[in-house]
């Protein structure tokens, strides 16, 4: 089991866009609206001169699938604390799925109550959990898998790609970062700063002294610290919560969720947005 375990447990991609979320419902829709149009499952008859009115039929399940699509996009919107993609992975990806499926079904229920007075009983509705299931399990297990071998292979390949040269455009100049509570201030060698975290209405300064690593909230933005920044080039924001010293960064690698940054000393790795992909590899090659 430690292999099926293993895969569960890898990094996902999870992106919240409503363009993503209109492309794969268009796509989910058009396709059980075709394979049950072309295979008829479940011992369905379709009789002759019946053809057009039962794709009109087909279209309907299609489109409930579509705007069941859309509503997970409304449910990932509002619980946001789980639906991270930091702490995303291939088997909470495949429980998503299964829970989608299971709405799916249920709203399919609804129209067939709808459409031809299917009864609203308990029977029925496994019934019907049990043909939605059976229709989307196996497409939705074999596209997670798929997308994630994918793109960890394109990060991977990626990431061998890219040789950061730490050091190489140190520039030992004083800075001063100031918080927003009343005498919050940290003076550093801005050569010294590894990377700063946003963290709600603080930022987190991971810095070194004296060789050790240190750690200092400050009571600001990130925004504020890249102005702050501004004048060294070293320093990118390279996510929305994450501005980082590339002069520190000491080696890239990738999963399926994409870039992460490595920094000499560190156990934190720092992820990379993939809209800001080819400015990184830019930088870094």
């Amino acid at each position: 089991m430690s292999p099926y375990l293993s895969w569960l447990s890898q990094p996902y991609p999870f992106e919240v866009r409503w363009t993503n979320g209109l492309k794969t419902g268009f796509w989910a829709g058009l396709f059980v609206t075709f394979f049950l149009f072309f295979f008829k499952p479940f011992g369905t008859n379709v009789e002759a001169g019946e053809e057009w009115k039962y794709l009109a039929y087909c279209a309907a399940f299609g489109l409930v699938t579509f705007g069941v699509t859309l509503l997970m996009q409304v449910i990932c919107r509002l619980f946001p604390g789980i639906f991270n993609e930091e702490k995303w992975t291939a088997g909470k990806e495949v429980l998503f799925n299964i829970f989608f499926i299971a709405l799916i079904g249920v709203a399919n229920l609804l129209l067939a109550h709808f459409l031809y007075r299917a009864p609203l009983t308990i029977a029925s509705f496994f019934k019907w959990q049990l043909f939605t299931l059976a229709i989307g399990i196996f497409p939705t297990l074999f596209g997670a898998f798929s997308t994630l071998v994918k793109e960890q292979k394109k990060y991977a390949a990626g990431a061998a790609e890219m040789h950061p040269h730490p050091g190489a455009h140190t520039q030992h100049k004083s800075v001063m970062l100031h918080g927003e509570n009343q005498n919050e201030r940290l003076s550093l060698d801005a050569a010294d700063i590894v990377f700063l975290e946003a963290q709600d209405n603080y930022v987190q300064v991971y810095y070194f002294e004296k060789d050790a690593l240190q750690r200092r909230m400050l009571r600001t933005t990130l925004r504020k610290m890249e102005d702050a920044l501004a004048d060294y080039p070293a320093f990118f924001r390279c996510h929305r919560t994450y501005l980082v010293n590339f002069d520190r960064v000491e080696k890239v690698s990738g999963n399926a969720q994409g870039y992460r940054l490595h920094f000499a000393g560190l156990t934190e790795t720092v992820p990379v947005s993939r809209s800001l992909n080819d400015e990184v590899k830019r930088r870094l090659e």
